[in-house]
Protein backbone atom coordinates (compact mmCIF):
# COMPACT_ATOMS: atom_id res chain seq x y z
CA UNK A 1 0.00 0.00 0.00
CA UNK A 2 1.23 3.58 -0.98
CA UNK A 3 1.81 5.75 2.60
CA UNK A 4 2.19 9.21 2.96
CA UNK A 5 2.67 11.93 5.22
CA UNK A 6 0.99 15.11 6.40
CA UNK A 7 3.21 17.76 8.00
CA UNK A 8 1.64 21.10 9.71
CA UNK A 9 4.77 22.15 10.80
CA UNK A 10 3.60 22.04 14.45
CA UNK A 11 5.24 24.66 16.90
CA UNK A 12 7.05 22.84 20.14
CA UNK A 13 6.81 24.55 23.68
CA UNK A 14 9.77 27.30 24.21
CA UNK A 15 10.19 26.95 19.84
CA UNK A 16 11.04 29.19 17.24
CA UNK A 17 8.60 28.99 13.97
CA UNK A 18 12.34 28.86 12.12
CA UNK A 19 13.19 25.89 14.25
CA UNK A 20 10.38 24.13 13.14
CA UNK A 21 10.59 24.82 9.47
CA UNK A 22 13.65 23.35 9.89
CA UNK A 23 12.37 20.16 11.06
CA UNK A 24 9.87 19.71 8.52
CA UNK A 25 12.48 19.87 5.89
CA UNK A 26 14.21 16.94 7.81
CA UNK A 27 11.64 14.62 8.23
CA UNK A 28 10.66 15.59 4.19
CA UNK A 29 14.19 14.59 3.48
CA UNK A 30 13.76 11.15 5.62
CA UNK A 31 10.82 10.43 4.21
CA UNK A 32 11.72 10.16 0.72
CA UNK A 33 14.93 8.39 1.72
CA UNK A 34 12.40 6.07 3.35
CA UNK A 35 10.38 5.76 0.34
CA UNK A 36 6.48 7.53 1.00
CA UNK A 37 4.88 8.76 -1.98
CA UNK A 38 3.92 12.26 -1.29
CA UNK A 39 4.60 14.51 1.57
CA UNK A 40 1.63 17.30 2.12
CA UNK A 41 1.88 20.45 3.60
CA UNK A 42 -1.13 22.35 5.55
CA UNK A 43 -2.23 25.76 5.36
CA UNK A 44 -3.18 27.62 8.66
CA UNK A 45 -3.49 30.95 9.59
CA UNK A 46 -3.75 33.18 12.65
CA UNK A 47 -2.04 30.89 15.24
CA UNK A 48 1.30 30.39 17.18
CA UNK A 49 1.00 26.91 17.48
CA UNK A 50 0.61 26.07 13.49
CA UNK A 51 3.75 27.21 11.11
CA UNK A 52 2.36 26.64 7.84
CA UNK A 53 0.89 29.62 6.60
CA UNK A 54 1.99 29.46 2.70
CA UNK A 55 1.94 25.76 1.43
CA UNK A 56 3.05 27.10 -2.04
CA UNK A 57 6.48 28.57 -0.55
CA UNK A 58 7.02 25.86 1.75
CA UNK A 59 6.59 22.91 -1.36
CA UNK A 60 9.21 24.68 -3.63
CA UNK A 61 11.29 24.35 -0.62
CA UNK A 62 11.13 21.15 0.10
CA UNK A 63 10.77 19.91 -3.52
CA UNK A 64 13.98 21.28 -4.30
CA UNK A 65 15.51 19.29 -0.82
CA UNK A 66 13.85 16.24 -2.26
CA UNK A 67 14.25 14.19 -5.25
CA UNK A 68 11.60 11.32 -5.70
CA UNK A 69 8.52 11.60 -3.94
CA UNK A 70 5.43 13.85 -4.84
CA UNK A 71 5.12 17.18 -3.07
CA UNK A 72 1.98 19.06 -2.52
CA UNK A 73 -0.83 20.87 -0.17
CA UNK A 74 -2.79 19.44 2.16
CA UNK A 75 -4.15 21.68 1.43
CA UNK A 76 -4.76 25.54 -0.18
CA UNK A 77 -7.84 26.64 0.88
CA UNK A 78 -9.41 27.57 -2.16
CA UNK A 79 -12.83 29.75 -1.16
CA UNK A 80 -9.94 32.08 -0.09
CA UNK A 81 -8.65 32.73 -3.40
CA UNK A 82 -8.52 33.18 -7.37
CA UNK A 83 -8.82 30.16 -8.80
CA UNK A 84 -6.50 31.55 -11.49
CA UNK A 85 -3.88 32.25 -9.10
CA UNK A 86 -3.85 29.01 -7.69
CA UNK A 87 -3.25 27.39 -10.89
CA UNK A 88 -0.49 29.65 -12.20
CA UNK A 89 0.97 28.89 -8.59
CA UNK A 90 1.11 25.23 -8.96
CA UNK A 91 2.19 25.69 -12.68
CA UNK A 92 5.24 27.28 -11.58
CA UNK A 93 5.93 24.83 -8.92
CA UNK A 94 4.92 21.80 -11.87
CA UNK A 95 7.59 23.82 -14.10
CA UNK A 96 10.72 23.84 -11.02
CA UNK A 97 9.60 19.61 -10.22
CA UNK A 98 8.03 17.95 -13.14
CA UNK A 99 5.70 14.99 -12.55
CA UNK A 100 6.64 15.89 -8.61
CA UNK A 101 3.35 18.38 -7.65
CA UNK A 102 -0.15 17.53 -5.93
CA UNK A 103 -2.59 20.29 -5.36
CA UNK A 104 -4.98 19.15 -2.73
CA UNK A 105 -7.71 21.76 -2.28
CA UNK A 106 -10.18 21.96 0.24
CA UNK A 107 -13.15 24.48 1.58
CA UNK A 108 -12.17 24.44 5.27
CA UNK A 109 -11.31 28.26 6.39
CA UNK A 110 -8.10 26.69 7.97
CA UNK A 111 -8.10 29.54 10.44
CA UNK A 112 -10.01 31.87 12.43
CA UNK A 113 -12.65 34.56 11.29
CA UNK A 114 -10.48 37.19 11.92
CA UNK A 115 -8.73 35.62 9.23
CA UNK A 116 -11.22 34.55 6.62
CA UNK A 117 -11.95 38.47 6.75
CA UNK A 118 -8.19 39.21 6.38
CA UNK A 119 -7.58 36.56 3.49
CA UNK A 120 -10.81 37.30 1.34
CA UNK A 121 -9.86 41.43 1.73
CA UNK A 122 -13.21 41.96 3.78
CA UNK A 123 -15.22 40.36 1.41
CA UNK A 124 -16.58 37.44 2.65
CA UNK A 125 -17.11 34.95 -0.06
CA UNK A 126 -20.46 32.46 -0.10
CA UNK A 127 -18.47 29.24 0.98
CA UNK A 128 -21.30 27.22 -1.45
CA UNK A 129 -19.05 28.91 -4.52
CA UNK A 130 -16.73 26.17 -4.18
CA UNK A 131 -17.67 23.67 -6.43
CA UNK A 132 -18.02 26.45 -8.92
CA UNK A 133 -14.48 27.13 -7.97
CA UNK A 134 -13.28 24.17 -8.31
CA UNK A 135 -14.75 23.91 -11.80
CA UNK A 136 -12.92 27.25 -12.59
CA UNK A 137 -9.40 25.80 -11.12
CA UNK A 138 -9.91 22.28 -13.11
CA UNK A 139 -10.19 24.39 -16.34
CA UNK A 140 -7.95 26.88 -15.70
CA UNK A 141 -4.96 23.96 -15.40
CA UNK A 142 -6.22 22.52 -18.58
CA UNK A 143 -3.86 24.47 -21.63
CA UNK A 144 -7.33 25.50 -23.51
CA UNK A 145 -10.76 27.46 -21.59
CA UNK A 146 -13.68 25.90 -23.33
CA UNK A 147 -15.01 28.19 -25.70
CA UNK A 148 -17.96 29.27 -23.69
CA UNK A 149 -15.71 30.26 -21.13
CA UNK A 150 -16.08 33.81 -20.25
CA UNK A 151 -12.53 34.66 -19.98
CA UNK A 152 -11.49 31.93 -23.88
CA UNK A 153 -8.24 33.05 -24.99
CA UNK A 154 -7.06 33.48 -21.17
CA UNK A 155 -3.94 31.57 -21.08
CA UNK A 156 -2.92 30.19 -17.58
CA UNK A 157 1.03 30.13 -17.44
CA UNK A 158 3.57 28.60 -17.92
CA UNK A 159 2.21 26.19 -20.34
CA UNK A 160 4.04 23.32 -18.67
CA UNK A 161 4.23 19.85 -20.21
CA UNK A 162 3.18 17.93 -16.70
CA UNK A 163 0.09 19.79 -14.85
CA UNK A 164 0.00 19.49 -11.06
CA UNK A 165 -2.13 16.56 -9.69
CA UNK A 166 -5.59 18.26 -8.50
CA UNK A 167 -7.37 16.36 -5.59
CA UNK A 168 -10.63 17.27 -3.45
CA UNK A 169 -10.10 17.00 0.29
CA UNK A 170 -12.88 16.65 2.46
CA UNK A 171 -14.55 15.16 5.64
CA UNK A 172 -18.18 14.14 4.49
CA UNK A 173 -20.04 12.78 1.57
CA UNK A 174 -20.71 15.83 0.07
CA UNK A 175 -17.32 16.53 -0.56
CA UNK A 176 -16.30 12.62 -1.53
CA UNK A 177 -19.73 13.14 -4.24
CA UNK A 178 -17.70 16.53 -5.57
CA UNK A 179 -14.66 14.47 -5.89
CA UNK A 180 -16.48 11.85 -7.58
CA UNK A 181 -18.40 13.81 -10.43
CA UNK A 182 -15.54 15.64 -11.11
CA UNK A 183 -13.37 12.88 -12.05
CA UNK A 184 -10.68 13.54 -9.10
CA UNK A 185 -9.13 12.06 -6.52
CA UNK A 186 -10.25 12.14 -2.97
CA UNK A 187 -8.44 12.31 0.87
CA UNK A 188 -10.62 12.22 3.78
CA UNK A 189 -9.34 13.64 6.67
CA UNK A 190 -10.28 11.48 9.53
CA UNK A 191 -9.27 13.69 12.61
CA UNK A 192 -11.89 13.89 14.61
CA UNK A 193 -13.92 11.19 16.72
CA UNK A 194 -17.37 11.77 14.76
CA UNK A 195 -16.15 11.00 11.75
CA UNK A 196 -16.06 7.10 11.65
CA UNK A 197 -19.81 6.51 10.14
CA UNK A 198 -18.71 9.71 7.43
CA UNK A 199 -16.05 8.19 6.16
CA UNK A 200 -18.04 4.97 5.60
CA UNK A 201 -20.27 6.86 3.46
CA UNK A 202 -17.94 9.79 2.35
CA UNK A 203 -15.86 6.75 0.28
CA UNK A 204 -19.04 4.62 -0.42
CA UNK A 205 -20.55 8.16 -2.14
CA UNK A 206 -17.04 8.94 -3.94
CA UNK A 207 -16.79 5.13 -5.41
CA UNK A 208 -20.38 5.20 -6.41
CA UNK A 209 -20.14 8.40 -8.25
CA UNK A 210 -17.34 8.93 -9.86
CA UNK A 211 -16.87 9.53 -13.16
CA UNK A 212 -14.16 8.82 -15.44
CA UNK A 213 -12.08 12.26 -16.55
CA UNK A 214 -9.04 13.46 -18.43
CA UNK A 215 -7.60 13.15 -14.98
CA UNK A 216 -8.48 9.62 -13.94
CA UNK A 217 -10.37 6.65 -15.49
CA UNK A 218 -11.02 5.21 -11.75
CA UNK A 219 -11.72 6.43 -8.71
CA UNK A 220 -8.47 6.61 -6.38
CA UNK A 221 -9.06 7.84 -2.18
CA UNK A 222 -6.41 8.51 0.56
CA UNK A 223 -7.43 8.36 3.99
CA UNK A 224 -5.48 10.92 6.21
CA UNK A 225 -5.15 9.54 10.25
CA UNK A 226 -3.18 10.58 13.26
CA UNK A 227 -0.37 8.04 13.03
CA UNK A 228 2.01 7.50 16.27
CA UNK A 229 4.67 4.23 15.84
CA UNK A 230 7.41 3.33 18.00
CA UNK A 231 9.05 -0.17 18.50
CA UNK A 232 6.78 -0.95 21.63
CA UNK A 233 3.65 -0.50 22.47
CA UNK A 234 4.35 1.52 25.40
CA UNK A 235 7.03 3.67 23.88
CA UNK A 236 4.26 4.55 21.00
CA UNK A 237 1.84 5.55 23.94
CA UNK A 238 4.53 7.75 25.75
CA UNK A 239 5.39 9.16 22.35
CA UNK A 240 1.59 10.31 21.71
CA UNK A 241 1.01 11.81 25.06
CA UNK A 242 1.72 15.46 23.17
CA UNK A 243 -0.16 14.68 20.08
CA UNK A 244 -3.06 13.84 22.52
CA UNK A 245 -3.63 16.44 24.47
CA UNK A 246 -2.79 18.79 21.58
CA UNK A 247 -5.79 17.17 20.17
CA UNK A 248 -7.89 17.65 23.37
CA UNK A 249 -7.04 20.94 23.36
CA UNK A 250 -8.14 21.70 20.28
CA UNK A 251 -11.56 19.89 20.83
CA UNK A 252 -11.98 22.78 23.67
CA UNK A 253 -11.17 25.26 21.14
CA UNK A 254 -7.86 25.63 22.67
CA UNK A 255 -4.93 25.89 20.48
CA UNK A 256 -1.53 25.19 22.24
CA UNK A 257 2.00 24.17 21.24
CA UNK A 258 2.99 20.58 21.19
CA UNK A 259 4.24 19.78 24.55
CA UNK A 260 6.76 17.42 25.33
CA UNK A 261 5.95 14.14 26.55
CA UNK A 262 6.45 14.76 30.42
CA UNK A 263 4.59 17.80 30.30
CA UNK A 264 1.81 16.20 28.47
CA UNK A 265 1.50 13.27 30.35
CA UNK A 266 0.93 15.57 33.74
CA UNK A 267 -1.60 17.46 32.36
CA UNK A 268 -3.50 14.35 30.76
CA UNK A 269 -3.46 13.13 34.71
CA UNK A 270 -5.18 16.15 35.91
CA UNK A 271 -8.24 15.56 33.50
CA UNK A 272 -11.56 15.51 34.55
CA UNK A 273 -13.66 13.04 34.50
CA UNK A 274 -15.51 14.11 31.82
CA UNK A 275 -12.28 15.22 30.27
CA UNK A 276 -10.91 11.67 30.61
CA UNK A 277 -14.30 10.66 28.10
CA UNK A 278 -13.29 13.08 25.49
CA UNK A 279 -10.04 11.95 25.74
CA UNK A 280 -10.97 8.29 25.09
CA UNK A 281 -13.28 9.25 21.83
CA UNK A 282 -10.17 10.97 20.84
CA UNK A 283 -7.58 8.37 21.08
CA UNK A 284 -10.21 5.98 19.28
CA UNK A 285 -10.03 7.22 15.79
CA UNK A 286 -5.64 7.75 16.70
CA UNK A 287 -3.22 4.50 15.28
CA UNK A 288 -0.67 3.94 17.99
CA UNK A 289 1.59 1.26 18.77
CA UNK A 290 3.65 -1.08 17.62
CA UNK A 291 4.67 -1.99 13.82
CA UNK A 292 2.63 -5.32 14.43
CA UNK A 293 -0.15 -3.34 16.30
CA UNK A 294 0.06 -0.49 13.18
CA UNK A 295 -0.14 -3.00 10.88
CA UNK A 296 -3.40 -4.97 12.30
CA UNK A 297 -5.23 -1.37 12.81
CA UNK A 298 -4.20 -0.05 8.92
CA UNK A 299 -5.02 -3.26 7.89
CA UNK A 300 -8.62 -3.58 9.79
CA UNK A 301 -9.35 -0.04 8.64
CA UNK A 302 -8.48 -0.38 5.06
CA UNK A 303 -10.57 -3.36 4.98
CA UNK A 304 -14.04 -1.22 6.40
CA UNK A 305 -13.12 1.93 4.71
CA UNK A 306 -11.86 0.58 1.00
CA UNK A 307 -9.22 3.53 0.86
CA UNK A 308 -6.48 3.19 -1.55
CA UNK A 309 -3.76 4.76 0.02
CA UNK A 310 -2.51 6.07 3.40
CA UNK A 311 -1.56 9.11 4.92
CA UNK A 312 0.26 9.97 8.28
CA UNK A 313 -0.20 13.46 10.49
CA UNK A 314 2.61 12.00 13.22
CA UNK A 315 2.55 15.07 15.91
CA UNK A 316 5.92 14.05 18.17
CA UNK A 317 7.65 16.34 20.29
CA UNK A 318 11.03 14.52 19.58
CA UNK A 319 12.13 14.67 16.08
CA UNK A 320 14.35 11.59 16.42
CA UNK A 321 11.64 9.75 17.58
CA UNK A 322 9.11 11.31 14.86
CA UNK A 323 11.12 9.95 12.03
CA UNK A 324 11.87 6.64 13.68
CA UNK A 325 7.87 6.61 14.00
CA UNK A 326 7.97 7.17 9.72
CA UNK A 327 10.45 4.38 9.07
CA UNK A 328 8.11 1.75 11.57
CA UNK A 329 5.10 3.09 9.71
CA UNK A 330 6.70 2.53 6.19
CA UNK A 331 8.13 -1.08 7.26
CA UNK A 332 4.36 -2.00 8.76
CA UNK A 333 2.12 -1.40 5.60
CA UNK A 334 4.35 -1.97 3.04
CA UNK A 335 2.72 -5.34 2.12
CA UNK A 336 -0.78 -4.29 2.68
Amino acid sequence: MKVSVLDQTVLRAQESPEEAFLQTVETAVHADRLGYERYWVSEHHSTDALGGSSPEVLISFLAARTGRMRVGSGGVMLPHYSPYKVAENFRVLGALAPGRIDLGVGRAPGGVPLSTKALQDLQLRDPDTFPDQLRQLQEYLKDILPVKHPLHGLMTTPRITVKPQLWLLGTSPSSARLAGTAGLPYAFAFFSEAQQQKALLSFQRYRDTFRPSDVMEQPYSMLAIRIIAADTDEEAEEAAAGSLRFSLMLNQGRIVRLADPQSARAALENLSAGEREELERIRSIYVIGSPSTIRRKIRDMKQLYRFDELMALSLIYDLQQRKRSLELLKEAVDDL
